[in-house]
């Protein structure tokens, strides 16, 4: 993971799923982040494919990355494949969720 990577991903951590209220890191829904010069490219997914705030947090993806200095744009891909599940979540995330 290269250092703007991390940068990505801790800003991404703020990010808030508001149905389980626990950020979109730790939940597992980012599959992969590039950066290519000041381009980054994102494939996330969904708890589900009728997440009722799926379009406002795809938003608030695009925003959050596209704030950063090294990034000019941020291209987000949303992909169901692989689905996502609950193995997916990290730790902290299964936690506070009892799971």
């Amino acid at each position: 993971m290269t250092d703007k990577t991390k940068i990505i991903k801790e800003h991404l951590s703020t990010v808030i799923d508001p149905d389980m209220d626990i950020d979109i890191i730790n939940l597992g829904l980012i599959y992969n982040i590039e950066i290519n010069d000041d381009i980054c490219n994102i494939e996330m997914t969904m708890p589900t494919r009728s997440c009722q705030f799926g379009e406002s947090m795809a938003q608030n993806v695009i925003k959050t990355v596209e704030k950063i200095d090294f990034v000019s744009k941020c291209n987000l891909n949303i992909v169901w494949n692989p689905v996502w599940t609950k193995d997916r979540m990290s730790k902290l995330a299964r936690m506070t969720l009892g799971v």
